[in-house]
Order: structure tokens, then C-alpha cells, then sequence
């Protein structure tokens, strides 16, 4: 099985991460962080939209070299700026567990795939 330490079989319960109490989180964003402009463009209108988290990806996996591999800690410096303008939180992935330090500076919920 592919993704068996998320199968059902595995993780039998539901897993629960309180960020809102009782209330329904949303959470948006871009797939990837490409520019201040970009993130910050985004971040206000999901804002405005009623969204209470913003997510985007600093570190994007690639097959080929030549494909675009993200901005690394300069995209979640740009996550951090979003944050600091629109007071929303960062959720944001970590593919290499080695980032878990760097990536927790910037984001408040890191999701390791």
C-alpha cells in the first residue's frame, strides 16, 4: 500500500488538530509561494473571502530538476509577511522532517508529507 501510515488500517481513529474550538476552520491559499505580491494578493482575499488560515508551499517536489522547486525559506519569509499584514495563520507542508526547525520559525501549523 502506498500511503500506508495513513490508511485506515493503520490510523483506526480519526485524527483531530484543534485550531477553532467548535467552529469550522477554512483554510485557503496558493499551491505554491511565487512572489510577495502574489501571496499578499491572495492572503487579503481569502481573508476577505471569511477564511480563517493561510496556506501555501515554500517547498514544492519536483521530478526534474529544471521544474520549479519552490522559494525555500524565502517563501516562508514571504508566509510570514502575509501573516504580519492579514493576522492570518500559516499552515504549510515540510516533505524532508531536516525542515521541521526552519519551517516552524515561519508557520504555526506544519503539515509533514
Amino acid at each position: 500500500m502506498r500511503y500506508r501510515l495513513v490508511s485506515r488500517e493503520f490510523i483506526k481513529e480519526d485524527i483531530v488538530i484543534e485550531v477553532g474550538g467548535n467552529k469550522l476552520v477554512i483554510i485557503a491559499g496558493p499551491c505554491a509561494v511565487e512572489s510577495l505580491e502574489q501571496t499578499l494578493e491572495i492572503a487579503k482575499a481569502v481573508k476577505r473571502a471569511g477564511v480563517h488560515m493561510l496556506r501555501g508551499s515554500a517547498f514544492k517536489p519536483r521530478t526534474s530538476p529544471y521544474s520549479f522547486q519552490g522559494l525555500g525559506e524565502e517563501g516562508l519569509k514571504i508566509l510570514k509577511l502575509a501573516k504580519d499584514e492579514t493576522g492570518l495563520p500559516i499552515v504549510t507542508e515540510v516533505m524532508d522532517p531536516r525542515y521541521i526547525p526552519l519551517v516552524s520559525k515561519y508557520a504555526d501549523v506544519v503539515n509533514l508529507v
